[in-house]
């Protein structure tokens, strides 16, 4: 059953990877045949390619559980030496920091687009509750 798990996070890994890199190359392309000096169409570049890096980010969220289900279930799954996966814990505690981290990606990339009328207080305020309550979380675990 857990093989299920491994090939399923995995594919949807793959497909975000090359959904990224797709992504990447149509932005790139556009950034080329559209190049302009106004400034707006340079924070759209940025907005966009900030939300490609968050997308990379989640397919590695999605790689990292899909090896770690692998190790602690199946074998030992080709990990890098700073990746250490030895319980459920470990595998939790690796995806909260990159939500952390996906959610700082985030609001970098919306703070970029907003344009008036928008309050960022509010989304960052929102953003910044999420990231507390994932630190208190993983430092209360830890105590």
């Amino acid at each position: 059953m857990f093989s299920l798990a491994v090939i399923g996070t995995g594919i949807i890994s793959v497909v975000l990877f090359l959904y990224g890199f797709l992504l990447s190359l149509s932005g790139v392309y556009n950034a080329i045949v559209g190049f302009s000096f106004q400034m707006y169409v340079v924070k759209e570049y940025l907005a966009s390619s900030i939300e490609i890096i968050d997308i990379f980010l989640v397919a590695t969220v999605f790689y990292l559980i899909s090896m770690g289900l692998y190790e602690l279930f199946i074998a030992k799954a080709p990990l890098p030496g700073w990746v250490e996966i030895r319980s459920l814990d470990d595998l939790k505690t690796k995806l909260l920091g990159l939500t952390v981290i996906a959610l700082a990606v985030i609001f970098l990339g919306a703070a970029l687009t907003m344009v008036g009328g928008t309050n960022i207080f509010e989304f960052g305020a929102a953003v910044a509750m999420m990231i507390l309550a994932i630190s208190a979380y993983l430092w209360v675990k830890h105590e």
